[in-house]
């Protein structure tokens, strides 16, 4: 799809994503959809045969361990970069019993570390924020509204996988649980349906502006273990240059992009985010 004319479908970054509880990136994509402004019906892709590779059993304490070694070290204490309390029990809980299965182990452990943070534009992941479980629920109701003003049709927005066959195509999909946003309906999340090519649990890239959903790590452990890597081996830039305009200062060096969502993409040799 043209970029423009989806863009015209979905609505326009945060002015969207204030539409639904401040939150839901894509309640224009209702309205426009009402006005009759909507993409042309198709069929859905046919899923491949087979089953996805099984959810990874880990420990993420060691990794948790690193990332609190680097941030101590480089990051300035308090604010601006200021994680939240853990989550408690009863919390992770109830995003449960909202999404309507159970959540591994390592996603306990990385919110009982920190219940997320707060600010769009300082978080602990290359300027993206881990997000508390109140914004987790948020998004995932969100979405989920999306879907039935779609009239249930997932693809109603053609979508694409890299590698192929490993993501579902969707526009959005109730079991995709976010743990990252950019403030214009963007995540980094976990994949708790994969197609064949994937693993349940695998992290992506999927979003309002990510019609080529990503896949970034086959496991939250692992997604940990790599960002602990580039941040371990300098691939940082926490300065602006003199009268540089940016969003977030805490950016990749290499390659040397303002939004991690590109620099995902570069790295790991991955297509543009738009279906062409």
């Amino acid at each position: 799809m043209d970029p423009a004319r989806r863009r015209l479908l979905v609505g326009g970054g945060l002015f969207g994503a204030l539409c639904v509880g401040g939150l839901a990136p894509t309640a224009c994509a209702l309205r426009n959809l009402q006005r009759g402004r909507g993409v042309t019906a198709t069929a859905p892709p046919r899923r491949p045969p087979g089953q996805a590779r099984p959810l990874l059993d880990e420990d993420i304490a060691p990794v948790l361990a690193r990332l609190d070694r680097w941030y101590a070290a480089h990051l300035p204490a308090g604010q601006p970069y200021h994680f939240n309390p853990p989550a408690s029990d009863t919390r992770i809980d109830a995003v449960e019993r909202l999404v309507g299965f159970s959540l591994p182990h390592s996603y306990r452990q990385l919110y009982r570390w920190h219940d997320g943070e707060d600010d769009d534009r300082w978080g602990h992941f290359y300027g993206l924020p881990l997000l508390p479980l109140k914004r987790v629920a948020s998004e995932w109701r969100g979405w989920n509204e999306v879907i039935k003003g779609f009239g249930g049709d997932r693809y109603k927005i053609p979508g694409a996988s890299f590698p192929a066959g490993a993501v579902d195509p969707a526009y959005a999909n109730p079991r995709w649980i976010a743990l990252t946003g950019d403030g214009s309906g963007n995540s980094i999340g976990l994949d708790f349906d994969p197609w064949p090519g994937g693993r349940v649990g695998q992290v992506i890239l999927y979003g309002r502006d990510e019609d080529v959903k990503l896949v970034i790590a086959d496991s939250l452990g692992r997604f940990l273990q790599w960002i602990a890597g580039l941040l371990e081996s300098g691939n940082v830039r926490l300065d602006a240059a003199p009268g540089e305009q940016l969003l977030r200062r805490f950016r990749l060096k290499n390659p040397p992009v303002d939004h991690f969502h590109d620099g995902l993409r570069t790295l790991l040799g991955a297509p543009g985010p738009f279906v062409r």
